[in-house]
């Protein structure tokens, strides 16, 4: 049987169905016996549901801006690394 901690590890891919069944199976027989576990389940799901009913909204300029420097000093550092 799978601890609560690696239940909590591949709990994404089990929502999204990306286990194999064996997973999926040993998954769900946990969840089913687990009350923590069970709430953990139902209030992730929740949570995704509730955020996926939110309104777009732009990113602040001042962000983009700080994402867009952000990245180019990674490339620099990559192209810098790579002449080494």
């Amino acid at each position: 049987m799978m601890t609560c901690k690696e239940i909590a590890e591949l709990l994404l891919d089990y929502l999204d169905g990306n286990l194999p069944k064996e997973y999926c199976d040993i998954i769900c027989q946990h969840i089913n016996l687990c009350g923590p576990c069970l709430h953990y389940v139902e209030s992730y799901q929740l949570t995704v549901k509730i955020s996926r009913e939110l309104p777009r909204t732009p990113m602040p300029h001042a962000l983009v801006e700080r994402l867009q420097a952000a990245w180019k000093e990674i490339q620099e550092m990559e192209t810098r690394e790579e002449q080494h």
